[in-house]
C-alpha cells in the first residue's frame, strides 16, 4: 500500500509540475512562451523554441541555440550551433563544430572534443572523433574504445556498433553480445536485436538466435544507424 501511495504521489506531482511549466504558443512563425495562467512571459520572438525538460527549454535566434527558465529568462546565452534538452543535469551542445555537454549554470563538463556526440542512454553516450565512434560516461571518461566505423545508442543494455565493415552488439562494459556479421543493425527491444544480412531483416535473441522475420511494417529507414 505504501509503494502504491508513493507511485501516485509521484505521479500526481509529476503531472502537476508539467501543468505548471510555460507552454509555447507561435505568431507569424514565432515562438513565444506563456505561463500556466496565460500570461505571456516570453514574446513569440525566437526562430524556435523547445518544450521544457528539467526546468530548461531551448530557444533559437539567429541560428545560434540557448536556454531559458520557467520565468523566461535566459539562463544560458544564445552561443551554441546545436542543442539538446538538459538530462539529469547536462546537455549536448556545439560549438564551432566540436561537440561536448554543459551543466545547468552553462560550464563545459565534458569540453567540445568531439566531431559528433548523441544524448546519454543507459548511462553512455556516443561520441565521434577523427571518422570513428567510442562511448563516454557522464565524467568524460572514454569507457568503449573510440574505434568504430558506426555506432547506434544503447537501448536495453546494448548498443549495436560496426567494426571491419559488419555490425554487431555490444553491452555497456564494450564486450561483444551479438557478433560481428551483419550488413545493418538496428536497435534492441524485448530483449531482440533488429539486424539484416543480404537481403534478409529479421529479430535475433541475445545467443544471435532468429526469431522472426521483420513485417513489412516494421521496415524503416530511421535508425539505421551511422555509417
Amino acid at each position: 500500500m505504501k509503494t502504491i501511495f508513493c507511485f501516485l504521489f509521484l505521479f500526481f506531482a509529476s503531472f502537476e509540475m508539467e501543468a505548471q511549466q510555460p507552454q509555447r504558443f507561435y505568431v507569424n512563425g514565432k515562438c513565444g512562451y506563456k505561463n500556466s495562467t496565460g500570461k505571456i512571459i516570453v514574446d513569440a520572438k525566437y526562430e524556435a523554441g523547445s518544450e521544457f525538460k528539467d526546468g530548461f527549454a531551448i530557444v533559437v535566434s539567429e541560428n545560434k541555440r540557448g536556454f531559458i527558465n520557467f520565468s523566461g529568462n535566459i539562463s544560458i546565452p544564445l552561443q551554441f550551433d546545436d542543442a539538446s534538452l538538459f538530462s539529469n543535469g547536462i546537455a549536448r551542445v556545439s560549438v564551432s563544430g566540436k561537440y561536448g555537454f554543459i551543466d545547468t549554470t552553462g560550464k563545459f563538463v565534458i569540453a567540445a572534443d568531439y566531431d559528433q556526440a548523441d544524448d546519454f542512454s543507459c548511462g553512455l553516450a556516443w561520441v565521434q572523433k577523427n571518422g570513428l565512434y567510442g562511448f563516454i560516461n557522464p565524467a568524460g571518461e572514454v569507457v568503449i574504445p573510440i574505434q568504430y566505423a558506426a555506432a547506434n545508442s544503447f537501448s536495453e543494455q546494448l548498443a549495436s556498433v560496426k567494426l571491419n565493415g559488419k555490425w554487431g552488439f555490444i553491452d555497456i562494459t564494450g564486450k561483444t553480445i551479438i557478433p560481428f556479421e551483419y550488413d545493418l543493425a538496428w536497435s534492441c527491444t524485448n530483449g531482440e536485436a533488429h539486424v539484416k544480412k543480404g537481403t534478409e531483416e529479421y529479430y535475433v535473441n541475445l545467443e544471435n538466435k532468429k526469431t522472426h522475420e521483420v513485417e513489412k511494417e516494421d521496415e524503416s529507414e530511421e535508425g539505421k544507424g551511422r555509417r
